[in-house]
């Protein structure tokens, strides 16, 4: 929770500062730290129990869900980075207004900034030019674009500390460094497993002491995406009810 008074999810810490790609890795991140998954040094995923037993979240159900039948790292985070859990998370972060639709830059919008100016120093001479300045200014500001996470998520953001492994990963994701030390060797992965996630360029975030800068993320296109999720309840098949922390007990497993 922040001093907003925001409460975030660890998956959707990851999604708001680095796309669905990091949000993944976070449910795997935390499957790991329960050891409900495992992952093999040839990095092959592979599920501890045959259901979905322990997973807390749909992401989580979902990423159980394909880990069960052993699936390769980079292939396991792809799985759920584009999954309807995904999507569903990405809606939720909309409804709180954390996300919004993003609008890529046009080129043109200094040109018409420029135009702005220019009609206002005109005004000095015909005042009808006065008239134009709003409009020349609204379009500047449109073609300029907007980005992904609004003021709002970002805010949230900045009162986000990694407290632990898990929270590592949606922060730094599995590539990152915390202290100059991977996040992976955390979780007692070799570089060659992580490696085997594309590398994604992103707002470098430092760690208390010496971190943060380029990870790693499966799905390249980023928070303004229509694959996004909500993590709030656990997914059909996963035998619990809905909530931010059914706990263990579950029943049945999920299927993909």
């Amino acid at each position: 929770m922040t001093s907003q008074g925001t409460q975030l999810t660890v998956e959707q810490v990851g999604y708001l500062t680095a796309g669905p790609g990091r949000a993944a890795e976070t449910a795997l991140a935390r499957l790991l730290d329960a050891g409900l998954v495992r992952v093999s040094r040839e990095g092959l995923v592979s599920a501890v129990h045959l259901s979905n037993c322990g997973a807390i979240t749909p992401l989580e159900a979902r990423t159980l869900s394909r880990a069960r039948t052993g699936a390769r790292f980079d292939q396991v985070v792809r799985s759920t980075a584009f999954s309807t859990e995904m999507k569903a998370l990405h809606q939720d972060l909309l409804d709180r207004r954390l996300l919004q639709r993003p609008r890529h830059r046009n080129p043109a919008w200094g040109f018409s900034l420029t135009l702005a100016i220019a009609l206002f120093l005109l005004g000095f001479v015909a005042a009808e030019f006065f008239l134009a300045v709003p409009i020349a200014l609204l379009f500047a500001l449109w073609q300029r674009g907007r980005r992904a996470v609004t003021r709002q998520g970002r805010q949230a953001l900045l009162h986000v500390s990694a407290t632990d492994r898990v929270h590592n990963v949606a922060v730094y994701g599995f590539c990152g460094k915390v202290n100059r030390r991977p996040v992976a060797d955390e979780f007692g992965l070799p570089q060659s497993v992580v490696k085997m996630l594309p590398l994604k360029k992103h707002r470098k975030r430092q760690s208390s002491s010496d971190g943060g800068g380029s990870g790693c993320s499966s799905c390249g296109s980023g928070c303004g995406t229509s694959s996004c999720s909500s993590g709030s309840s656990c997914s059909s098949g996963s035998g619990c009810s809905s909530g931010s922390s059914c706990g263990g007990g579950c029943g049945g497993g999920g299927g993909d």
